[in-house]
């Protein structure tokens, strides 16, 4: 849901289709994406812990290397703050591989990137790294496996759902693995920031005196199971660093009010909604009435955005070393936000790690071409960077572990 602005690359790579090439035994794997339903590696319902699936109907014990690899590289959609940021690094890697590549713009619909992969796999691009359209639709990766007729598959930036992930078995589905991000892993980064920084900065935070902070959370969708995760998790960080410093939890603006958040009312984790939440917030949360909001934090770098916008018409955060600059902190690390960091009007992001990303993939692809696993390819990543978390036995995921960035 890190869904920000535009992007300016062009919308495939210049090389040619290759010839047709033998396809591999099929392979297949059912998937549910989505982006808060498996816990941080390490916790207690992590990947894997699902119920033993029934037996596949074919399986695939051993790789197969590929003499003449071609990869493709499947985007949800271009025109998108987070593919532009995922783009800059995987660019120069690309440029740099071994392999004849292609990149494909679904520009956010479903049923475009199906016809892409049709026609890549028809065309002879015998690896795919796709990042899901419909990231939300179990189906749509059942499809995907099902064109790729049996070509190797690394499905990036969008986290399975434990409910189908026993689905998608080492020994069955050496081919197929994810390269993911933990949602509680991006939260409990952006909380930890928050209380590090609260610790920090306490006595000029606390604007009232009073010996606790008083915050206001943006939420992405008030009904969307993701935004809530992000929202609590981020919270409890936050509140975890506080307690082992001797300071109080976080309180809500709004005592009265028993989910300690606000949402886009439309759902949309947008800029607006996000500017007119803190600008009616701003009508009684404020200096005359000795109650200032004392921190802002949100579910993505868009609606931090759209705060800020807010306080600065309140004339905060101007990032000119006299205003008074409210802690503001958001998630995806977008070059606005960085920028917004940089000046000194927001506080921090989280950086979703897209040179790991970036890595994760090309190294991934290079080692299935030659006859890895996916599972062979992420413990020897994980082995050998801080970038990683896998787990040797579980269902093929190499987690990519978000980073914080602050000033």
């Amino acid at each position: 849901m890190l869904l920000l602005c535009g992007c300016v690359f062009p919308l495939q790579h210049v090389s040619p289709d290759p010839e047709p090439v033998s396809a591999l035994p099929a392979s297949g794997a059912a998937f549910s994406p989505s982006d808060f339903a498996i816990p941080a590696p390490g916790m207690e319902d992590a990947p894997g812990s699902a119920e033993e699936p029934a037996e596949q109907e074919e399986s695939r014990s051993d790789p197969v290397a590929i003499e003449d690899p071609k990869l493709a590289v499947f985007w949800y959609a271009m025109a998108d703050a987070e593919v532009f940021s995922f783009r800059e690094q995987f660019g120069p890697l690309l440029e740099a591989s071994a392999f004849p590549f292609r990149e494909f713009d679904a520009e956010n619909d479903r049923y475009r990137q199906l016809d892409q992969i049709r026609e890549a796999v028809s065309g002879g691009w015998n690896l795919l790294a796709v990042q899901l359209v419909d990231h939300r639709t179990p189906d749509e990766a059942k499809e995907i496996l099902d064109l790729a007729d049996g070509c190797p598959v690394l499905f990036f930036d969008r986290t399975p759902d434990s409910a189908l992930f026993s689905d998608i078995l080492p020994a069955e589905r050496s081919d197929v693995g994810f390269i993911c991000t933990s949602a509680a892993e991006l939260a409990s980064t952006q909380g930890k920031m928050m209380g590090d920084f609260l610790v920090s900065h306490f006595s000029s935070a606390d604007l009232d005196q009073d010996g606790q902070i008083r915050y206001t959370f943006l939420a992405g969708d008030r009904n969307d199971p993701s935004a809530l995760s992000l929202t609590q998790l981020a919270l409890d960080a936050a509140n975890a660093v506080l307690a082992g410093e001797g300071y109080r939890s976080l309180a809500f603006l709004d005592e009265e009010d028993p989910f300690g958040f606000q949402a886009d009312p439309d759902g949309t984790w947008s800029s607006e909604a996000a500017n007119a939440l803190i600008r009616s917030d701003l009508e009684y949360y404020n200096y005359g009435n000795s109650n200032m909001i004392e921190l802002i934090a949100a579910n993505n770098d868009d609606m931090a955005l759209g705060a800020l916008t807010a306080l600065q018409a309140a004339r905060c955060n101007l990032g000119d070393g006299l205003s008074v600059t409210i802690p503001l902190f958001g998630i995806g690390a977008s070059v606005a936000a960085r920028t917004a960091v940089s000046l000194g009007q927001m506080t921090g992001t989280v950086d979703c790690n897209a040179s790991g990303y970036a890595e994760a993939v090309l190294t991934s692809v290079r080692a299935l071409a030659d006859g890895q696993s996916a599972s062979e390819a992420f413990s020897a990543l994980a082995g050998s960077s801080e970038d990683f978390s896998y787990t040797e036995g579980l269902p093929p995921v190499l987690w990519v572990l978000p980073r914080p960035f602050s000033a």
